[in-house]
């Protein structure tokens, strides 16, 4: 999967979904429950698009809605 790069303590990303293709990227593994894993795949092939673009519009989004934030809202199911 590819991950845009984020600026530690800057609260911003270093370009935008479109400079995915030129902007610099870094490769990353995740580990998904299966539900999560079977659900994304599900996602993806309904919208014909890869799992890594879905992975990558959900971690977008949830780093543009937590901008600002020092903590984390972590539960018991941290890994």
């Amino acid at each position: 999967m590819w991950c845009m790069m984020v600026r530690s303590g800057v609260g911003g990303l270093e370009g935008s979904p479109n400079t995915l293709a030129t902007g610099k990227t870094v490769r990353t593994t995740v580990l998904l429950p299966e539900r999560v894993h079977r659900q994304v795949q599900a996602m993806a092939a309904a919208n014909d698009v890869s799992s890594a673009w879905v992975i990558r519009q959900a971690v977008l989004h949830y780093l543009s809605t937590k901008a600002g934030q020092s903590e984390l809202p972590l539960g018991s199911d941290r890994s």
